[in-house]
């Protein structure tokens, strides 16, 4: 009898741990997209700038707010990316008129595209 009871505890065990595992509820780490709004235009983060890719154009504005990062920036210079600051300056790009550059405070600049770019590459 006891061999039996040990048996259907396993099963609900792995019956819970299966059920658990295949949750499509969503949790507080989701995934979301870095966002700066910049001349009324989404543009996504794509990281740091390496090897002068694209250099510094004209200043566009600056960084005013980030806000949430599940939140979606409806106004210009506002960002839901927690990896920038208020202040970092926004320019444009002398290589792509669809990427702007910020300049970050610790020196490093980041590479933002406009919404639809790589989907305009293929």
């Amino acid at each position: 009898m006891l061999k039996k009871g040990l048996f259907f505890a396993n099963i609900l065990l792995l019956v819970l741990i299966f059920i658990g595992g295949c949750s499509n509820s969503s949790s507080t780490n989701g995934s979301y997209a870095a966002i700066l709004m910049a001349n009324g235009k989404e543009y996504y983060w794509q990281g740091i700038i390496k090897d002068n890719e694209f250099t510094l154009g004209e200043k566009i504005g600056e960084v005013q707010k980030i806000i949430a990062k599940e939140d979606v920036p409806k106004e210009n210079f506002l960002s839901n990316f927690l990896g920038l600051n208020v202040g970092e300056e926004i320019h444009s790009s002398n290589e792509d008129s669809k990427v702007i550059i910020v300049k970050k405070e610790n020196g490093d600049y980041l590479k933002f595209t406009e919404k639809g770019y790589y989907k305009d590459k293929d």
